[in-house]
């Protein structure tokens, strides 16, 4: 943690203090913050899939293909 970084606990004793409301809203923006990111490294894993692809570096095909590959 850098030296601005708050702690969980001090994070969590802050959230004690909202109100119900505000701590369901709380919790539906951390969700979708958290959809959002892994959206974002799923889509940065597939066009990295994609340009090893392109570079030759892996191969896309069926389970059977894969077998073929290591059975020689």
């Amino acid at each position: 943690m850098g030296t601005d970084a708050v702690s969980l606990n001090t994070v969590l004793e802050y959230v004690d203090k909202l109100d119900i409301e505000d701590q369901q809203y709380l919790q539906e923006l951390i969700h979708r913050r958290l959809l959002d990111a892994k959206r974002t490294a799923i889509a940065s894993r597939a066009k990295q899939a994609k340009a090893n692809v392109r570079k030759q570096t892996s191969r896309s095909g069926t389970a059977r293909d894969l077998l073929a590959d290591l059975n020689g």
